[in-house]
């Protein structure tokens, strides 16, 4: 089992809890809002045996609907991931499927209780944050279409002074315009990224085989009379580049359109959707050290303060403002709660032993 429609067409029966979660689940979603699905399915501990490792997950293409082994998501809650964490404790309205297994992980959901959550849900929460940043730098700066051209990042130092004003300065191969396709490089010796090119004009090979700078042997012969000055090809800039601009079009293909529509008329400058998941967290967090468990569905005026956030009527310092007053009670909390430092693993590897035993005993 390696699929999403494999484990539902296949191995239904594996499945040991499905629920709605995300906005929906959170009480801050919107009639635009996409609807999350998270589950939880069990292995034959003999898988774990194979050589080839069964899936830890499984989901779709857009990671809208994703289950989790039940291996695997006893190792997140071990680690107190706070996405993990709230679907032990989902809104009855959000639970589409259950089982017997996972009631009895709900009843033992107490021993991922521990100080590490304000950790997590605070780290998530910083996260969202540089989330929110970094992408409204692709709201106001959008890409091309086009990938980033490996020639925009090479430069030139030509052997001939009266190529350039000043010498053994780098140009821009745009700007001194020549053809790399009419020539061949050599490594200089003791540097990185560094070559030298020799000028065969229509006899070259050129200097990039696909994505790759292939280094040619030079004749003796060839070796003054073809020199033409050197390369300095900043690949690792041009990497980042292509990573940066696979990123922008795998959000511009999977966002919510309408999410993005303040930002892009200019009346925000920050995603407010991960700005009020920073908040929501915190708020989380400290809940789970005060009261020893996490908030999920929000009410009242913690959710009319989730939603002024997502609607974009607080502005970006203030949100801060009100998530530095969270963290700080939260880091007071957890020097007073009475919770362990972490998860115990003997604990939790007790459980993942049980409830294996218990589904393999039910559904053989």
């Amino acid at each position: 089992m390696n699929s999403l429609d494999s484990l539902r067409i296949e191995m239904p029966f594996a499945i040991l809890f499905e629920c709605i979660a995300g906005s929906r689940a959170y009480g801050t979603g919107v009639s635009t809002s996409d609807e999350d699905i998270r589950g939880l399915f069990a292995l034959p501990a003999a898988k774990y045996l194979d050589l080839s490792a069964p899936a830890d997950q499984v989901s779709d293409d857009r990671g809208n609907v994703v289950y989790y082994s039940l291996r695997r998501f006893i190792e997140l809650l071990t680690h107190a991931n706070p996405n993990i964490l709230e679907l032990l404790y989902m809104p009855e309205d959000c639970v589409r499927r259950s089982s017997p297994e996972f009631h009895t992980l709900e009843a033992h959901r107490d021993i991922f209780i521990s100080k590490q959550c304000a950790d997590t849900h605070a780290g998530y929460a910083m996260a969202q944050i540089k989330k929110a940043k970094g992408q409204n730098k692709w709201i106001n700066n959008p890409k091309p279409a086009a990938p980033p051209n490996k020639e925009d990042f090479c430069f030139i130092i030509p052997w001939e002074t009266h190529v350039q004003k000043y010498p053994a300065r780098p140009v821009p191969l745009r700007t001194i315009g020549w053809s790399l396709k009419e020539f061949h490089a050599a490594r200089l010796e003791h540097t990185r990224d560094i070559y030298r090119l020799y000028h065969y004009g229509t006899r070259s090979r050129g200097v990039f085989r696909g994505d790759m700078i292939v280094c040619e042997s030079i004749p003796e012969e060839d070796e003054a009379s073809r020199f033409a000055g050197f390369l300095l090809y900043t690949e690792h800039a041009w990497k980042q580049a292509l990573s940066d601009h696979q990123s922008y079009w795998a959000w511009r293909r999977n966002r919510n359109e309408a999410r993005w529509q303040q930002q892009e008329r200019g009346e925000l400058d920050f995603d407010a959707k991960n700005m009020m998941h920073t908040v929501r967290l915190l708020l989380s967090g400290r809940s789970l050290m005060k009261f020893g468990r996490p908030i999920v569905r929000f009410t009242g005026d913690d959710l009319a303060l989730l939603m002024s956030i997502r609607e974009g009527k607080l502005p970006f310092d203030e949100i801060m403002s009100i998530a530095q007053e969270i963290l700080s009670e939260c880091e007071q909390l957890k020097t007073t709660t009475g919770l362990p430092d972490v998860c115990d693993a003997t604990q939790a590897n007790a459980l993942l032993h049980t409830i294996t035993d218990d589904w393999e005993n039910r559904v053989s």
